[in-house]
């Protein structure tokens, strides 16, 4: 049987990392050539966490 709650967590972890990937890629490769490092731990952490509660929700779900 499925937990709705976890879920729920499921969907909103993919899609955060969905997001927050393409956040990381546009925001700490702005240009050819160019690395933001502050921009890209702030993005790769949310792509780290966002992926972590994906996981989770399978896990649980």
């Amino acid at each position: 049987m499925i937990n709705e709650g976890w879920a729920f967590f499921c969907v909103i972890g993919f899609w955060g990392w969905v997001l927050a990937t393409v956040g990381f890629i546009l925001k700490a490769f702005p240009a050819s050539g160019v690395f933001h490092t502050r921009s890209a731990t702030l993005w790769g952490s949310s792509v780290v966490l966002f992926y972590v509660i994906w996981v989770m929700g399978m896990i649980h779900a």
